[in-house]
């Protein structure tokens, strides 16, 4: 009976594990994914804080007019 016990937390911790490290995988994945697109969103604010910038001030807008 003893032996029955044992062999049976030891594959209910094995099975606990195996459950903890997939779960863990899909969550670190999910992370990984989230951070990809946070990465290409801050790219394309950099570009259009850049544009506005540049747009807004007053000195290019006038320089941009006498240009055109």
């Amino acid at each position: 009976m003893k032996k029955f016990l044992v062999i049976s937390l030891i594959l209910f911790l094995i099975l606990f594990t195996a459950i903890i490290k997939n779960s863990t995988k899909r969550i670190d994945d999910e992370i990984f994914t989230i951070k990809e697109d946070i990465r290409g969103l801050k790219k394309d604010f950099d570009n259009i804080k850049l544009e506005f910038d540049y747009l807004s001030s007053t000195e290019k807008l006038l320089e941009l007019q006498n240009l055109f």
